[in-house]
């Protein structure tokens, strides 16, 4: 899911939980810290401890922007000032993430939706939601969808991919394993070289807006710092069960039924993870499926305006009966060129693959 370079996450893509765990291994800090920068947003009270959340615009389904592991809630910086324009949207950061306390566990899925519910409800914040997940925050994103099916009016998911683990040698999904088998092949803490803490913003994070960059910094610098490596087991199983239940309810073709479902996938992606985000576009009987054209991993920040549009797209659906047959993109500007190539079927018109 992830590459380490300098000793920082630069990409989180569907590899081996060997290399997420070593991805989040941190060092202790080699300098003294400048102060923490103020939150964008409130720090919510959710029962002991606080979440950050930031909200901005007016209008319905409000658009909740899910981070992947290792990301902040600043890192959609380029998209919700734009939604923002037109719809209620929030980005928030997850517990030990950003400005967020942490929680007694790590990114796991049962915590993660419980945590996210309670604070936009203590926020005044109210369901529909349309929920936006890149990379783990796809999972995330579909959790509480499976869990709160009545609040969710749509989902974007942006370079989501399965989880897999090695065993014997070879890497398996994580929804083939059980929990034995995952926890034998997990690497022990102790086993993990620890990396020294970035010093510098590196792609694609330098295309924040200059004046967020030192913050991307800090918040980096401080997730590793306080990061309790020992909870790393504990969230491996909550993916693993998720990925499990998710997988089961996937394999009836329109699980989701006509929700509306935008998929955005990079460029270079491998045959498998092709047909992995093949699979996911039949969840839904409305769904576009978009190759993100110049973008790597991080599309919210290569390709603001694709994420922008597949938001927009999937709340014009939503408006629409459930039995309409199609999701139609927002509108582009034309003098950008190829906003992206149609995976299937190939007699789709460019740019979409419409249901």
């Amino acid at each position: 899911m992830e590459e380490v370079k300098g000793g920082f996450v630069t990409t989180f893509r569907p590899r081996s939980i060997a290399v997420l765990l070593l991805a989040f291994a941190y060092s202790a800090p080699a300098q003294v810290d400048p102060p923490p920068p103020p939150p964008p947003g409130r720090l919510i009270d959710i029962g002991g401890r606080k979440l950050h959340l930031y909200c901005a615009g007016d209008g319905s389904p409000s658009v909740i922007l899910e981070t992947g592991a290792g990301s902040f809630s600043i890192d959609w910086a380029l998209v919700q000032p734009e939604v923002a324009k037109t719809t209620r949207v929030c980005s928030y950061d997850r517990a030990g993430y950003g400005w967020s306390d942490p929680g007694p566990e790590w990114d796991t899925v049962t915590q993660v939706a419980n945590d996210l519910e309670t604070a936009l409800s203590k926020a005044g914040e109210h369901p529909p939601y349309l929920l936006v997940g890149q990379s783990m925050g796809g999972l995330f994103a579909r959790w509480f969808q499976h869990e709160h099916p009545d609040q969710v009016a749509g989902v974007v998911l942006v370079e989501t991919y399965e989880t897999t683990a090695p065993v014997n040698g070879k890497q398996v999904p994580l929804y083939t394993l059980t929990k034995d088998q995952l926890q034998a092949n997990l690497p022990p803490p102790s086993s993990l070289k620890k990396p020294p803490l970035p010093t510098e913003v590196h792609p694609p994070f330098d295309k924040l807006p200059p004046s967020l960059q030192p913050t991307h910094l800090w918040l980096e610098r401080h997730f590793f710092e306080t990061l309790d490596f020992n909870k790393g087991p504990q969230m491996m199983e909550s993916w693993r069960s998720a990925f499990s239940i998710l997988h089961q309810a996937s394999l009836k073709q329109g699980s989701l039924d006509a929700l509306p479902l935008a998929i955005l996938t990079r460029e270079d992606v491998t045959e498998d993870e092709r047909q992995q985000q093949r699979e996911l576009s039949h969840l839904s009987t409305r769904c576009i499926w978009e190759i993100a054209v110049h973008s790597g991993h991080f599309v919210q920040l290569e390709r603001p305006d694709l994420v922008i549009n597949a938001i927009r797209g999937v709340i014009r659906s939503a408006e629409r009966p459930r039995k309409a047959l199609s999701l139609e993109r927002a509108p582009v500007n034309e003098t950008v060129p190829s906003e992206g190539i149609p995976l299937w079927p190939p007699s789709e018109p460019r740019t979409t693959i419409r249901k």
